[in-house]
C-alpha cells in the first residue's frame, strides 16, 4: 500500500492555528518509525540525513507518536 505522503508536506505548510482548531486532514497510516523515515526520505530527498532525521522526530512527536 502506497502512503499518501503529500499529507506530510501539507502538515509543514499549515498555519499553526490549524493545529489548535483541529482542521488538519486525515493522517497517512504510518505503522512504524521505519515507514515514517522511508516516507520522509522520499519526500525530502534534497535534505541531508541529519535534517531528515530531525523531521522524522518532529512528525513523530507532533502527529504520529510511534514507538521509539
Amino acid at each position: 500500500m502506497a502512503l499518501n505522503a503529500p499529507h506530510l508536506m501539507a502538515l509543514l505548510n499549515m498555519a499553526p492555528s490549524a493545529f489548535v482548531g483541529g482542521d488538519i486532514g486525515p493522517m497517512p497510516a504510518m505503522r512504524s518509525l521505519k515507514e515514517l523515515r522511508k516516507e520522509v526520505r522520499r519526500q525530502f530527498a534534497s535534505l541531508d540525513g541529519q535534517d531528515q532525521e530531525a523531521l522524522v522526530l518532529w512528525f513523530n512527536r507532533n502527529f504520529f507518536r510511534l514507538e521509539k
